[in-house]
Formats: C-alpha cells, sequence, structure tokens
C-alpha cells in the first residue's frame, strides 16, 4: 500500500532542541576562574591545598601522588645539595691540610738552611782555626832551625823605606844580628844603614825606623797583621 507523501520526513522540519549545554554555577565544585591572558606569562604559582579538594577519589589520588614526587625530588635535591656541601668541605680541607703541609715544610727547610750555615760557619772557623795551629807550629820550628828566616822581612822592610830615606835602622835580636849583618854587606843599592842589637825582640824578625817612617816586620807585628786580615786578631803570636 502506498504511503502517503505526508508520512515522509520533511527537509524544512524543525530538529528538536539539542540538549541543555550551560552548567550552572551551583554545580560546580572547587572550579577557579583562569583569566586566558595569564597564558603568556608563564606558569603560575600553585594554588593551596583546600580541604574541599580532597572530598574525592581522584583529589586524594592526586594529592597522594603530587606528595610522593614532591618527597622524592626533595630527598633527590637534599642528597645533591649534601653531595656539593661534602665536596666543598672536603675540598676546603684538602686546601687546608695543604697549606698547613707547605707552611711545615718551609719551617723545615728554612730551619734546615740556618742549620747549614751554622754548621758551615762552625767548619769554617775550624779549619782556619787548624790552619793557625799548623802555622804557628811552622813558624816556631822555622825560626828556631833556621837563623835566616828573618831575611825576607827584613829585605821588604829596607825595600819600603828605602826611597827618599837619608838613613834607616835595623834592630834585631842578638842572635839574628850576625846573620842580617852579612846579608846586608852582600846587598848593593841600599841607603845607609846600621843595624842595632834590642834583646827585646823575638828572634825572626825586625824593626825597620828611618826617617821617612816605621816598619815593624817582627814576627809577632806580621802575625797580627795576618790574623787581623783573617777576622782572627785575638790569636797570639808563634
Amino acid at each position: 500500500m502506498a504511503k502517503d507523501s505526508s508520512d515522509w520526513p520533511s527537509d524544512t522540519a524543525e530538529a528538536p532542541p539539542p540538549a541543555a549545554r550551560i552548567i550552572a554555577a551551583e554545580a560546580l565544585h572547587g572550579v577557579v576562574p583562569f583569566p586566558l591572558g595569564e597564558l603568556s606569562q608563564g606558569a603560575r604559582a600553585p594554588l593551596p591545598l583546600r580541604a574541599r579538594d580532597l572530598d574525592n577519589e581522584v583529589g586524594r589520588t592526586a594529592y597522594a601522588l603530587g606528595r610522593r614526587r614532591g618527597l622524592e625530588e626533595g630527598h633527590r635535591l637534599g642528597m645533591e645539595q649534601g653531595r656539593q656541601d661534602g665536596v666543598r668541605q672536603v675540598e676546603a680541607s684538602l686546601a687546608g691540610s695543604a697549606a698547613q703541609a707547605a707552611r711545615h715544610l718551609q719551617a723545615i727547610a728554612q730551619g734546615l738552611q740556618g742549620e747549614l750555615a751554622r754548621m758551615e760557619q762552625v767548619l769554617a772557623d775550624q779549619v782556619v782555626g787548624l790552619a793557625i795551629g799548623i802555622a804557628r807550629q811552622v813558624l816556631r820550628r822555622e825560626v828556631a832551625l833556621d837563623p835566616q828566616a828573618l831575611l825576607p822581612a827584613a829585605g821588604e822592610a829596607l825595600q819600603q823605606l828605602a826611597e827618599g830615606a837619608g838613613r834607616i835602622e835595623l834592630q834585631v835580636n842578638p842572635q839574628d844580628a850576625h846573620v842580617l849583618r852579612g846579608h846586608l854587606e852582600r846587598q848593593t843599592g841600599l841607603p845607609p844603614w846600621q843595624l842595632r842589637e834590642d834583646p827585646a825582640l823575638p828572634r825572626g824578625g825586625c824593626r825597620a825606623v828611618a826617617d821617612t817612617g816605621e816598619i815593624d816586620a817582627t814576627l809577632a807585628g806580621r802575625w797580627e797583621a795576618v790574623m787581623a786580615s783573617l777576622g782572627r786578631a785575638a790569636e797570639t803570636a808563634p
């Protein structure tokens, strides 16, 4: 049986009104207005937690998850901060120990240098003292065994006083007089001279006196001059 054309749906028939899409404000819980302009201003500070946020299972789960993640992140950050603090403390301690060790070694080195310098001075003084002792013994032996030991000193004194001198007097020990007289009589080109015996003068030297000056060529005088140059003026003559 044919259907009446009135039974077909018409294209111009009005559709039933859609379901209402507007939610009343009283039906919203925990919804906070969000200004769209803040999307370009970076992340917002987290909102404070309120008691009604934990009224449902989703809120409590999210809170537990956030708390666990916060504890884990805090633990990680704390461990990292502790590690960095420990490294800095160890580095500072090592630096302080190294500096203290360096100062200690420097003090030891300075002490060793001072001790070495003192020992060198002591050894030098001992060597000089030994040399002086040997020289004293040699001079005593030379004077006792060699009657001509005074001739070099007498000749040097004559040379120093000869220029411009009118007359030179040589004072010697009587035991050396004959040796020196024989030596001078064999010399030529000397200014006038005379020999005077003086028992107070020790053997091995003489004293030359002229109108141009005086020279102490005695063994004691020459010894004192040498010892003074060595800084040992207190050393007694042979």
